[in-house]
């Protein structure tokens, strides 16, 4: 055999098995999970982000990061990797967030809820936010309940929003 088709061979395994390492998926199977979200009993408004915290060790190459962002009926279906995928099957602790956004920004500057909601820790305590994903998936009904000084922060900081969303508009 020539040294040139030698080459080529070599060459052509080694494109082989690069290929087939990658063609592997690194993606685990998702099922989906949806559900709704409540803030006094009523629907929680667009933007409210849920996210489920994995409570089992990830081994994947590429770890998960189950998320959703409600409607403005308070609705929400989970992503992972693909809208609206779902999660993975296991044991996850649900976390809820009220990003503050300014303007048109991306970014948030703090949680609407100052945290109430946000800490896994604390969450695993309450059933509500215990989610068993499963091969049927699952559903998440979160009524959330305000004390008075959650309230109280909450509407500082709406007014707050709207004052530096005016400002930035020109307004008053």
């Amino acid at each position: 055999m020539s040294r040139l088709r030698f080459a080529a061979q070599v060459a052509a395994t080694v494109a082989a098995l690069v290929i087939a390492s990658c063609g592997g998926s690194d993606l685990r199977k998702t099922y989906p999970v949806k559900g709704t979200i409540s803030v006094d009993g009523n629907p929680a408004p667009a933007g409210v982000v849920v996210k489920l915290i994995p409570q089992f060790t990830e081994t994947d190459r590429l770890p998960i990061h189950p998320k959703a962002d409600t409607d403005a009926a308070g609705q929400f279906q989970i992503t992972t990797y693909n809208t609206a995928d779902g999660a993975p099957e296991g044991d996850y602790v649900a976390t809820v967030e009220w990003p503050q956004r300014i303007g048109l920004s991306p970014h948030f500057s703090g949680d609407l809820f100052g945290g109430a909601f946000a800490k896994p820790d604390a969450n695993k305590a309450r059933p509500e936010f215990v989610v068993k994903v499963g091969k049927d998936g699952a559903n998440l009904d979160l009524k959330l309940t305000l004390t008075a000084e959650q309230k109280r922060a909450v509407d500082a900081g709406l007014k707050k929003a709207q004052q530096q969303n005016a400002s930035m508009m020109g307004g008053p």
